[in-house]
Order: C-alpha cells, then sequence, then structure tokens
C-alpha cells in the first residue's frame, strides 16, 4: 500500500518545514500533536464525502491515528512528530481489508480512489491550518 507524506521526508515542502519548526518553538507536544490531527481531519472528512459507500464500514474506518502500524494511507508530519490518515484496519485481518482495493484497484475491477484525490485537494488548507494554528500556539506560550 502507497504512502502520500505531507512532511519533508516524502513530499511537502521545506519551507513549510522550516516555518512549523519554527512555530512550535515552546508548544507542548500533545497541543501539536491535536492541532496534526485537526488538519489531518480536513483530509478524513474529503476522503468519506469522496469514498463510495454501500454498507458505511469503510467510509467509518476512515480517521486519524497516532499508530504507525495501521497500515493507512498518508501521513502529516511537522515538529518532529506524525499523524496517519486512511482506513484503519485495512489489513488483511482487519474488517475493511478491501479498502486498498478500492482505493488502488485489482485484477478485473478499476479503482475507485478516495484517499489520493482527498489527499491532494485538502493538503495546502491541512498545512495552511496546522502552521496557523501552531503560529497561534506559539503565541500563547510566550505569554
Amino acid at each position: 500500500m502507497s504512502r502520500t507524506a505531507f512532511g519533508p521526508k516524502g513530499g511537502g515542502s521545506r519551507d513549510m518545514h522550516r516555518r512549523l519548526s519554527k512555530a512550535s518553538l515552546g508548544v507542548p507536544e500533545e497541543v501539536q500533536r491535536a492541532i496534526l490531527h485537526e488538519g489531518a481531519g480536513l483530509i478524513v472528512a474529503e476522503a468519506k464525502r469522496l469514498v463510495p459507500v454501500d454498507t458505511g464500514r469503510l467510509r467509518d474506518s476512515i480517521q486519524v491515528t497516532d499508530d504507525l502500524g495501521a497500515r493507512v494511507y498518508g501521513k502529516l508530519n511537522g515538529f518532529g512528530l506524525s499523524v496517519f490518515v486512511g482506513p484503519v484496519g485495512s489489513t488483511e485481518d482487519g474488517d475493511v481489508y478491501y479498502a486498498k482495493f478500492q482505493e488502488f484497484g485489482w485484477l478485473w475491477s478499476k479503482g475507485q480512489p478516495f484517499m489520493r484525490p482527498a489527499i491532494a485537494t485538502q493538503r495546502p488548507a491541512a498545512e495552511t491550518l496546522v502552521l496557523t494554528r501552531m503560529r497561534a500556539a506559539a503565541l500563547e506560550t510566550m505569554r
């Protein structure tokens, strides 16, 4: 399963990473992680809007997680932290193992991507939201 990174090690701009690093100085890790979750939430909302729905299990499995082992499709990096987005439980023994086939297709069926378009369209808004919230949090900690 491919991953799409939003941060400096897999796709995001170096300038954005530099600005995020500066903005995060003095902000507690739990606040930084909450801000990353908020930004990634934009991608999750768009993926849930785009995903084809039959039973709703796949749509309901799309979420933000801190668990690298969740085998999700993308990650949002910032401040030395990462959060991951995608269908959680999309492994062979999970309840939405078919997520990868829905996204990428299979031998005789064409995929109906939902994560890649969500990442592509919402990434700029997610980065902007994270940067704005982080600057505000950094200013708040300096008071």
